[in-house]
């Protein structure tokens, strides 16, 4: 790997397939259907990694409590899950960059920063106007018996969570709808496909569930944008690492 930059991928030349040409009908069901399995891998595997820790702590101890040690090693087990599935279909598939930001890419992720910042604020209070109200989820649920985890997932969001799920939902999976549909089909697909994945982060009725999802995909369109304007997958993984690190961090220092 440079140290200035790297791409996750083969340069392809513009007449072979998946170069941006196989916009056909058959060729953009191979891309959702792709889109769909990189999803649903991503998630499985995510899962069963994160699952490791749980195990180990019932063959250690007999029993298993979720403190906050616990639920810290789950979600680096289940984000290192996301990043080898993202990591494993951008090398073999696409060209995907990563590569040191430069000043432009620095100012589009302070743009970003504040783009979905302003996003989540306006819409929830738009929700809450309307009477509707979001989910918690689990990791605000173990933040209140714990406040410092929420500080712990903070510092996680910029070095592992932001990277880990970028590189799956905008390199990947993004990136290969965009190949079929065009950037903008693409910045759609993948920010509901990422939205989805977080049902099972929720806590709460059906209704309240959506609603956090709905907040979670408008954020993910922004990232989404970020990444195109940008083609860097380090942009959209700061936006989203210093997104959820200022919300956690606000968090805590409410309780």
């Amino acid at each position: 790997m440079s140290s200035v930059s790297d791409t996750y991928g083969p340069e392809l030349p513009a007449d072979e397939p998946g170069s941006g040409t196989g916009r056909t009908g058959r060729g953009r069901g191979r891309a959702v259907l792709v889109a769909l399995l990189l999803t649903v891998v991503g998630l499985g595997v995510g899962t069963l990694l994160g699952l490791v820790p749980v195990v180990v702590e019932v063959v250690r101890t007999g029993t298993v409590e979720f403190g906050a040690g616990l639920l810290v090693a789950s979600l680096v087990f289940t984000m290192v899950g996301y990043g080898l599935v993202g990591g494993f279909y951008a090398r073999r598939y696409l060209a995907v960059e990563v590569r040191v930001p430069t000043g432009r890419d620095l100012l589009w992720v302070v743009a970003g920063l504040f783009g979905t910042l302003a996003a989540i604020t306006a819409l929830g209070t738009a929700a809450l106007s309307l009477g509707l109200e979001g989910a918690p989820n689990s990791v605000g649920v173990a933040g209140q018996e714990t406040p410092v985890f929420l500080l712990v997932v903070a510092v996680l969001s910029i070095l592992l969570v932001g990277p880990a799920e970028e590189l799956l939902f905008r390199g990947a999976i993004q990136g290969r709808l965009r190949e079929s549909f065009g950037p903008a089909a693409a910045i759609v697909g993948a920010s509901v496909l990422f939205g989805s994945i977080h049902l099972v982060a929720v806590v709460g009725t059906l209704g309240q569930s959506l609603v956090s999802v709905g907040l979670i995909t408008v954020v993910s369109l922004v990232l989404g944008y970020v990444y195109e304007r940008t083609r860097n997958v380090v942009v959209p993984a700061l936006v989203h690492g210093f997104y959820n690190a200022t919300l956690l961090t606000l968090t805590y220092l409410t309780l």
